[in-house]
């Protein structure tokens, strides 16, 4: 789930590189010197809003070149896609600087953060196989996992107190339903007629009628908007069940969380030839064909000039739902509508880098009834003990908004101190001990925009209705699947691939 990046050479220098810093009130200790403030990271609006905009909607010029695959969109699923054919002539368009799209990381002296995707559950086929061809070793993350936090001092997690005969009647709840053959399971396409029905409901109206206890919520709303764009009440229960089975099963994560897999499937891509990713690239326009070879209209993202276009026997759109609809040309209309009309959440990440000794914090924290965060991440959790630095740390902070349409217009206002200091403040209240014997030298912000799909009540139903090949063009997204993760994003991929292979 989320950010890191570069490290402090000085503070004169820093400021200087870096160009802002915060004044933040001391709450005990008092902040000796200024936090600084990085440069975003994160989505790049620019070339995707141009395009939204129409000035990309002239026609496409003649190709340049011609292969037999192109894929649109350098994220998880565009990289499997890629891994998985590595050895077809192919080429993956990518608009940002680097592939990898939310599972991206950063680094902080000798930290690796995640800026997005932080963390993998499910081990066991096709997911599994798929980690081993990589080369990648997922470690469980030690338990305890996690902690609520109330913000009140003294005060410890509710689960081990007041709420632990109804934290345990949840649990058990899951766990009858994940060993039971009406699991809402993935893909979506195998899924019972029962499991089917969750999607109808809410998970905040499957949860009462099941008599979960209602004093859990504050914390399953937190979950929910961290993971999945929206408080329970929004959510379906299908995905919201998918999702909370993770509560009885370890989790996995890498160091920089899951930038670890798209780095190794980037590594499998370019080995088999130079090349093949090409960054900086921005998809305007997709032209499907029954027969023959789809073309592919781009231009560069970070230096907008001419038109290029290639043309491919396959072109498989790795890009969210909402996206792909408006680069489509020639389709039915009717589809592209229902793509364009999923809703997107909007997430900002602030990574908080600290220096002195590290308390010692559990892999999350979710703090209950924060105003300006859902959880924060302990980016040195996943190491073994005796790797982790002793004099300097870093928290992966999360904060979804709860209104993505007015979040996405603040991230594009991009005021990063208006953001940072109420965070850090109610981070100040929920995790103190962070602050105890370190102090906060940076925090660096990550924007994303339209982080993933809000996996709405019905998302299931909608996802197994909508076309997915349009021609010989393919969709291929985590969005596919109705619930954004890592194992969306590998089940869209293989099945693209099984089109792509039978021809």
């Amino acid at each position: 789930m989320v950010t890191r990046r570069e490290a402090i050479a000085g503070l004169g220098a820093s400021l200087g590189a870096l160009g802002a810093q915060l004044i933040l009130p001391g709450g005990g200790a008092a902040q000796e010197r200024p936090c600084l403030l990085g440069e975003w990271t994160g989505d790049n609006f620019a070339p995707m809003h141009a395009i939204r905009d129409g000035a990309w909607r002239a026609p496409l010029p003649l190709p340049e070149r011609r292969v037999e695959i192109a894929v649109i969109g350098g994220g998880l699923a565009g990289l499997a896609v890629a891994s998985l054919l590595k050895d077809r002539d192919l080429i993956v368009l990518e608009r940002e600087t680097e592939p990898g799209g939310v599972a991206k990381a950063g680094r902080w002296r000798t930290i690796d953060y995640a800026l997005g995707s932080a963390y993998i559950v499910d081990l066991s086929m096709p997911f599994g196989r798929f980690y081993e061809t990589l080369g990648l070793a997922p470690r469980p993350v030690s338990a305890p996992v996690d902690r609520a936090l109330s913000g009140v001092a003294g005060e410890g997690d509710p689960r081990d107190g007041k709420w632990r005969g109804a934290y345990e009647a949840l649990k058990a709840l899951l766990r009858r339903l994940g060993d039971g053959p009406d699991f809402p399971k993935m893909p979506i396409s195998e899924a019972s007629a029962p499991a089917l029905a969750l999607d109808r409901r809410s998970l905040f109206d499957f949860l009462r009628g099941e008599h979960i206890d209602a004093e859990l919520f504050g914390l399953l709303d937190a979950y929910c908007l961290s993971a999945l764009g929206a408080p329970a009440a929004e959510i379906s229960a299908y995905a919201g069940v998918n999702f909370l089975s993770e509560i009885n099963a370890p989790i996995y994560a890498f160091p920089g969380g899951n930038a670890a897999i798209a780095r190794a499937m980037a590594a499998r891509i370019s080995r088999a030839g130079d090349g093949r990713i090409v960054t900086g690239a921005a998809v305007y326009a997709i032209e499907p064909a029954a027969d023959g070879y789809a073309r592919v209209g781009w231009f560069d993202a970070l230096h907008p000039g001419a038109p290029r276009c290639i043309e491919a026997r396959w072109a498989v759109v790795a890009a969210p739902y909402f996206f792909a609809s408006r680069i489509l040309r020639g389709v039915d209309p009717a589809a592209t509508a229902k793509l364009t009309s999923l809703r997107q959440g909007s997430y900002l990440v602030a990574n908080c880098c600290f220096e002195g000794p590290p308390p010692e914090l559990r892999y999350d924290s979710w703090a209950l009834g924060a105003q300006n965060f859902s959880d924060a991440v302990n980016a040195t959790a996943v190491l073994p003990a005796a790797e982790r630095p002793t004099d300097h740390s870093v928290l992966t902070v999360y904060a979804p908004f709860r209104d993505p349409r007015a979040g996405r217009a603040r991230l594009l206002a991009g005021d990063r101190a208006a953001f940072a200091a109420p965070l850090v403040e109610e981070l100040r209240r929920f995790l103190p001990e962070a602050f105890g014997k370190a102090r906060l030298v940076e925090a660096r912000l990550t924007r994303w925009g339209h982080h993933h799909l809000i996996a709405e009540p019905g998302i299931v139903a909608t996802m197994r209705a909508l076309p997915k090949r349009f021609g010989n063009v393919l969709l291929a997204h985590s969005d596919g699947q109705g619930m954004p993760a890592v194992e969306s994003a590998i089940v869209e991929a293989l099945s693209a691939v099984e089109i792509i292979k039978k021809g």
